[in-house]
C-alpha cells in the first residue's frame, strides 16, 4: 500500500485522462475567502494529435507525452467556486530542471448559449526557467463566477519538449485558484417601503429578501433600525448557512 501511494505521489505529472472529470466542492466555507485546490492528478491530457496521454515521472529521464518525446502536451482541469464570487489568483507548484522544456497555462471561460468552440480567456502566462522547485501565480481579474452559464477550466500546455532525458523534466504537483465571495450587486427596485434605492443597507438587505432569508417585519417593510432578537438571529443564520444535521437526531 505505501508503494503504492508513493509511486502516485512521486510519478504523476498530469495524470490519467479519467481522473480530471469530476471537480471537487470548493473547500472553504463560512468565510468571504477561499480557495479551490487542484492537485496534478485531476488533469486530463492529450498530445498534440488529440490523443490522451499520461505524463509519469521517469526516474532522472524526465517525462514523455504517451511515448512521444517530440508531442506537445495538454492537461484540462475544470474547477468549481461558489457562484458570483470573484476570481482572484491562480497560483501553480512545480518543479523544473531543464531549459529546454516550458511551462504555458491559460484559465478559460466556457458560456452557453454560445457558438460552438467559443471561449474566454480569463488569463495566461508563461514559465521558462531552470531553477528547481518553483512557484508561479497569475492574477485571474477579478472575473465574476457565474456557474448557471460557464464553466472554468485550467489548461496547462508543455513545449519545446527535446529528447529526454531534457525533454519534459518539468512537474507540475498542485495548482490554487483563489477567490473572494462577493454580495449581489442592488436591483433598480426596493423590496421594503422603508429600505429604498438609496439607504446605506439597501444592497445588504436586498440580498436577505432575495436569498429567502427574510421577508421583512410586515407592512412591506423591514425595520431596519428595530433590535433584533435571539430567534430572529437564529432564523437568518440558520437560512443563511443551511444549517443541517444528520437524522435521526443520536441523542
Amino acid at each position: 500500500m505505501f508503494r503504492k501511494a508513493y509511486w502516485l505521489a512521486a510519478s504523476v505529472a498530469f495524470g490519467t485522462a479519467g481522473l480530471g472529470a469530476q471537480a471537487p466542492a470548493p473547500e472553504t466555507w463560512g468565510t468571504s475567502d477561499g480557495y479551490t485546490t487542484i492537485m496534478n492528478y485531476r488533469l486530463q491530457g492529450t498530445n498534440s494529435t488529440g490523443q490522451p496521454y499520461t505524463l509519469f515521472h521517469q526516474g532522472g529521464a524526465g517525462t514523455s507525452c504517451h511515448g512521444d518525446p517530440s508531442a506537445e502536451c495538454l492537461g484540462y482541469a475544470q474547477f468549481e467556486v461558489p457562484d458570483g464570487a470573484r476570481l482572484e489568483l491562480l497560483s501553480i507548484w512545480g518543479y523544473d530542471d531543464t531549459a529546454e522544456s516550458d511551462l504555458h497555462w491559460v484559465v478559460m471561460q466556457n458560456c452557453e448559449p454560445a457558438p460552438p468552440g467559443s471561449e474566454t480567456v480569463i488569463a495566461q502566462g508563461d514559465l521558462s526557467q531552470s531553477s528547481g522547485d518553483f512557484y508561479a501565480a497569475e492574477s485571474l481579474n477579478d472575473v465574476t463566477v457565474n456557474n448557471a452559464d460557464c464553466g472554468y477550466t485550467v489548461r496547462l500546455r508543455l513545449t519545446d519538449p527535446g529528447d529526454p532525458p531534457a525533454g519534459y523534466a518539468i512537474r507540475v504537483r498542485k495548482m490554487a485558484v483563489r477567490w473572494s465571495r462577493q454580495v449581489s450587486p442592488a436591483p433598480a427596485v426596493a423590496t421594503f417601503g422603508d429600505v429604498p434605492t438609496d439607504h446605506l443597507f439597501f444592497q445588504f438587505v436586498e440580498a436577505l429578501a432575495r436569498s429567502g432569508i427574510t421577508a421583512g417585519c410586515g407592512g412591506n417593510n423591514f425595520c431596519p433600525d428595530e433590535p433584533l432578537t435571539r430567534g430572529q438571529m437564529a432564523v437568518f443564520l440558520a437560512k443563511a448557512l443551511g444549517l443541517q444535521w444528520p437524522l435521526p437526531l443520536s441523542e
